[in-house]
């Protein structure tokens, strides 16, 4: 009797497997291309004059909510595109990630020893499929196995990869193809992610993937082709790497074969989701290492989910003045008795709430804001928005320190050059180009306009008063790396090729003055340092002026 119930329960699968494999061959999905676009953002595509991806999503299905992962760095998430996991499953953890010089081994690996990818899925499941990958950044080559594709191509140049994606599809009507676009991350460092050279740089991928788009019907294959457009990450000022919505949030957009027309997906989609997606159309068998969901509800014949929880309405945090710049607390360093304190809340809903300290502010323990006010010493500031009783942003935070007129600025600093980094280089090799003194630990004061802006190095001294005995965390928030010191000895390292990463690690110290060494580098593109401390009674903030000296 146990056996008969085996046996029937065996025939069940195999006919709901069966059933599901009939769906989705019944999709009449014969093709698939992926059009990547780097750094281009959901607010790229919505100000960008942007007719072939407003054509998109009009007549497919799409969101602007879909979400990078950590760090939003392009190799992490390129890596997460194509393998359908995260981070932690692949190991491609930052920019220096190479096939044999990383530090998080993958959890599972193909004999030539990487994650396995969409390419060899349909390298093992469907040899006998055309499968391609075009992209305009080498170091996206590095990422999957040349034998799992039977085109690869470096187009060294965003005209010449869409013109070797389109004649590559004209010649061989693929059954996937993978384009990668990198100029648009390129306007977003050298020029700034909200530009108007951005936008146009975005109107520029949209005119490529039109002729993508038109390649495929040049080839009879259009109608049998469903397109996926999304992003490696989004960006805010001249870099990215951080948590922020702007640099996290991501287009992902699903037009043609198979798809339902003018659908708005209101599910969760993540990057890892694109790979998991592409399989669910071919008919692929995914690992069991892959994390990664297809966003089925965007398929015609399919349901939407049903969401318990839906995507909360975001609300802006309230903007704090004077503005730092990106990447760290408003507010800055003044030499002034006091400091004026201006708040605007970008949203038309809502009240401002803050508070003085270390403190979130909640109904109890906050201030409405109403007016400037001033504050005569350094201190954090904390901010949200508040409708009725509820606070509905995120916290806005600002670091205010407030040194005398005549302090001498305590930071000593040299900057060195360099060719080729992509970690800090060996100082004691190097001679400096330039010394002086700033006030912080920061890029500011010392990579000014008259020295060169990249493959340049720079180490910052300072000994920096601790008032009692205790644990103490330091922090640095960098792109490209950094390392920390106290009293000679490495306590933080956040080194490599990679966008604003913060990193810290804690360190029992003495009352007194010890000596804080930083050093940074910038390989290209945009750059960022600032560095934090915490103890006990100390909240976490940027090390304040007023605690550091040139001499102990």
């Amino acid at each position: 009797m146990l056996k008969n119930v085996f046996f029937v329960t065996a025939l069940v699968t195999v006919f709901l497997s069966a059933c599901s494999r009939s769906t989705e061959n019944s999709l009449d999905i014969q093709h698939i291309v992926i059009i990547g676009v780097d750094g281009m953002s959901p607010n790229g595509i919505l100000k960008a004059n942007t007719p072939m991806m407003d054509s998109m999503i009009q007549n497919g299905a799409a969101t602007m909510h879909a979400r990078s992962v950590l760090p939003s760095s392009s190799s992490s998430n390129w890596a997460s595109m194509i393998m359908g996991a995260d981070t932690e499953q692949h190991g491609v953890t930052s920019n220096g990630w190479e096939k044999f010089d990383h530090q998080l081994p993958p959890v599972v690996a193909t004999k030539k020893g990487t994650f396995p990818t969409i390419f060899t899925l349909f390298h093992d499941q469907q040899p006998d499929a055309h499968v391609g990958a075009i992209y305009d950044w080498d170091g996206f080559g590095r990422l999957f196995e040349k034998e799992d594709v039977d085109f690869d191509i470096d187009g060294d140049h965003e005209n010449n990869t869409a013109l070797q994606a389109v004649s590559y599809i004209k010649e061989h009507t693929p059954k996937f193809t993978f384009v990668h676009l990198d100029h648009v991350d390129h306007a977003g460092h050298a020029l700034g992610h909200g530009s108007p050279e951005y936008y146009k740089a975005v109107q520029k991928a949209d005119s490529l993937i039109a002729e993508i788009v038109n390649a495929t019907k040049e080839a009879g294959i259009f109608e049998k082709t469903l397109f996926i457009v999304s992003a490696d990450h989004g960006g805010i000022g001249f870099g990215h790497g951080g948590e922020s919505l702007a640099e996290m949030e991501i287009p992902f957009i699903l037009y043609g074969a198979g798809i339902k027309k003018g659908h708005q997906i209101e599910e969760t989609v993540y990057q890892y989701d694109n790979a998991a997606t592409v399989a669910y159309a071919m008919g692929l068998q995914t690992p069991q290492s892959w994390i990664g969901r297809p966003v089925k509800g965007a398929f015609i014949g399919n349901e939407k989910p049903a969401l318990i929880y839906k995507r909360k309405e975001q609300i802006t945090q309230p903007k704090i003045l004077p503005d730092a710049g990106y990447f760290e607390p408003s507010g800055g360093v003044f030499k002034a008795d006091s400091v004026a304190v201006v708040m605007q809340n970008p949203n038309n809903v809502g009240e401002i709430r803050y508070t003085i300290g270390n403190a979130v502010p909640t109904m109890e323990n906050s201030k409405v804001y109403q007016d400037t006010f001033y504050l005569k010493q350094t201190e954090i500031v904390k901010a949200g928005i508040f409708q009725g009783d509820q606070l509905v942003s995120t916290i806005a935070e600002a670091n205010f320190r407030l040194v005398p007129e005549n302090k001498e600025e305590p930071v000593a600093y040299a900057i060195y050059y360099g060719e080729g980094m992509d970690k800090l280089p060996d100082f004691s090799t190097l001679k400096p180009v330039k010394e002086g003194f700033a006030m912080e630990f920061s890029h500011k004061q010392a990579l000014t306009e008259d020295v060169q802006q990249e493959q340049v190095a720079l180490v910052l001294e300072s000994y920096l008063d601790i008032p009692e005995d205790g644990k103490y965390g330091f922090f640095t928030n960098s792109d490209d790396g950094s390392k920390l010191y106290v009293d000679g000895k490495l306590l933080v390292d956040n080194d490599g090729d990679h966008g604003v990463m913060e990193r810290g690690e804690a360190i029992e110290l003495t009352k007194g003055k010890h000596l804080v060494r930083v050093e940074f580098f910038n390989g290209g593109g945009g750059y960022h340092l600032d560095v934090k401390y915490q103890g006990v009674h100390i909240p976490k903030q940027i090390i304040p002026a007023n605690h550091l000296y040139r001499e102990k």
